[in-house]
C-alpha cells in the first residue's frame, strides 16, 4: 500500500512539474492563444516572435472588458518618429474562439488602423532577418 501511495505522489509531482514548464510561467491560455498564433499578414512568424523581434520588453496581459469581451494586450517599447514610446496592441476574441486586432495606443493615445497596419507589417519585417 505504501508503494502505491509513493507512486501516486511521484506521478502528481511529475504532472505538476510538467504543467509548470508547459504553461509558460503561469500565463493563461488566452494569452498563449494569441502569443503563439500567426497572423494572416505574417504567416511565417508567431505574434510572440514579432513582438520579441521588434519591441523592447514585451509583456502580455488579458482580461474582460465592461461589455464582456475577452481581450489580450501586448505592451512594449518601440521607436515612433524617432522617439521611444510605449505601445499597446489589443486583440479581442470572437464568439468562435478566434481573435482579431482591436486597438493600438502609443503612450495611451489611440492610433488609427493605418498606423496599426503599418506597425504590424514592420514587426513582421523586423523578424525576417
Amino acid at each position: 500500500m505504501r508503494n502505491i501511495i509513493n507512486i501516486i505522489i511521484i506521478i502528481a509531482v511529475g504532472i505538476g512539474i510538467f504543467k509548470s514548464f508547459s504553461n509558460d510561467s503561469g500565463e493563461d491560455s488566452i494569452v498563449q492563444q494569441v502569443k503563439y498564433a500567426k497572423l494572416g499578414s505574417c504567416p511565417e512568424k508567431t505574434v510572440d516572435e514579432m513582438a520579441k523581434g521588434f519591441m523592447g520588453s514585451p509583456s502580455w496581459s488579458s482580461g474582460k472588458s465592461e461589455d464582456g469581451n475577452t481581450f489580450v494586450n501586448l505592451e512594449g517599447d518601440i521607436s515612433f518618429m524617432e522617439k521611444k514610446v510605449s505601445a499597446v496592441i489589443q486583440f479581442i476574441f470572437n464568439d468562435d474562439d478566434t481573435f482579431k486586432y482591436n486597438a493600438l495606443e502609443f503612450n495611451e493615445i489611440p492610433q488609427n488602423n493605418l498606423i496599426a497596419s503599418s506597425l504590424l507589417e514592420k514587426m513582421c519585417d523586423a523578424t525576417k532577418e
